[in-house]
């Protein structure tokens, strides 16, 4: 997977027309990991290391003595050159013989995802760079890494998809537990049991996830599951994501406990719920290639303010891949902590969640799907949820 994922780097370098970029310079990547290392590098050092691809397919590292024998195992990058005492000569000479006009630096303003090194590595860089012309052709290398993460392989997709597959198999088994006096703290607490025997991991902090809601008392967001026991007439939301060979899941589902003597939820829950379908569904109908991700948000975000309820506080949706908050464009307002984010225009293989939420005297809802964005429109990759499962247990 690294290695295709350098040949893709380096199209995207003669499409963006960006000759040369240094994809990860860093340091004891194994206590500071950083989301590029596990998409272009494919293992970790220990000292300073630059790892550098160009426009017309060269590949080429500099690590310690030490780390070369593992780069060479992962075979991404043809010219791989150790150092013992300083990282400095050997990249000025690599870089003279080379001659970029411009250097990508995984740096970023607007996409976490694409800002992939820190001050003191970029200092320290500069430093590398002093007496030379290159410092000055420094340029920040986050349309390619955006479009590098969001632009899927199709192995990448198979994989997210086997996650999406394995996670809805965990929901089924969620609900055959479900019943009066289980805690959150129960279901999560099954969950990481189910997780360790199939040798995955959760696709976020094990803490909060999942996330689990139990009635209108459970506060509803990134909060760890707690004590609270299930009773007949609350609402049930998990929030749930997996991370399989690399790639995650991320998905929310709901059910309803009834009380005895109740066919079906109250008219209020069955109205929250309806609404927050439709404007997943909203969404999902505006999706297609070259739209901006704002116009996407926008259409389901209308839905929710029409019908009467407060405007949501965060986005429709965003990438999914390595991690669950993936780097491209996001199905989000133009809000100032978005950065530039939502005026990204959507692109086949983008892999992106739907979901919004809504708070009702039952507990919360929360609806969450994952699709990919093909030539014909969006596909999904989860089977969606479609009607508020009732329990009577």
């Amino acid at each position: 997977m690294v290695r295709d994922k350098v040949r893709q780097a380096a199209e995207l370098l003669r499409e963006l027309d960006i000759p040369l970029w240094i994809v990860q310079f860093a340091r004891e990547t194994y206590d500071h990991p950083e989301p590029v290392q596990q998409l272009l590098v494919g293992t970790t050092v220990t000292w300073l290391s630059a790892f550098i691809i160009t426009a017309d397919g060269a590949t080429i590292a500099i690590v310690g003595t030490g780390d070369v024998a593992n780069i060479e195992k992962v075979g991404a990058y043809t010219r791989v050159f150790g150092y013992v005492q300083d990282i400095g000569p050997k990249l000025r000479e690599v870089l003279s013989e080379l001659g970029p006009e411009r250097i990508a630096v995984s740096y970023s303003l607007n996409d976490e995802s694409a800002d992939n090194i820190t001050h003191g590595a970029y200092s320290l860089l500069l430093r590398s760079l002093e007496g030379t012309p290159f410092g000055e052709r420094i340029v920040s290398a986050e349309a390619v890494l955006g479009a590098l993460r969001a632009r899927k392989l199709p192995q990448e997709v198979g994989r997210v998809r086997e996650a999406v597959a394995l996670t809805e198999e965990l929901f089924g088994r969620i609900e055959e537990m479900l019943s009066p006096g289980v805690t959150e703290r129960d279901v999560a607490d099954f969950v990481h049991d189910f997780l360790a025997q199939r040798g995955v991991s959760t696709a976020w902090e094990a803490s909060l996830d999942p996330i689990v809601n139990f009635g209108p008392g459970s506060p509803f967001g990134h909060a760890a599951p707690g004590e609270t026991q299930l009773e007949p007439g609350m609402l049930i939301h998990v929030d749930l994501g997996i991370k399989r060979n690399g790639y995650c899941s991320d998905l929310q589902r709901m059910w309803y406990l009834l009380p005895e003597g109740q066919d079906a939820p109250p008219p209020e829950v069955q109205r929250a719920f309806d609404t927050v379908l439709g404007s997943v569904r909203a969404g999902m109908e505006t999706m297609r290639i070259g739209i901006e991700g704002w116009r996407v948000d926008e259409a389901a975000r209308r839905l929710i303010v029409d019908a009467g309820y407060e405007e949501p506080q965060f986005a429709l949706g965003h990438q999914l891949g390595q991690t669950t908050h993936d780097g491209g464009a996001l199905l989000g307002p133009r809000w100032p902590r978005y950065g530039d984010r939502p005026i990204g225009k959507l692109e086949a293989g983008n892999i992106f969640t739907v979901e919004y939420g809504l708070t009702t005297s039952a507990g919360p809802i929360g609806l969450e799907e994952d699709v990919v964005v093909t030539e014909s429109g969006p596909e999904y990759l989860s089977h969606p949820q479609t009607e508020l499962t009732c329990l009577r247990r």
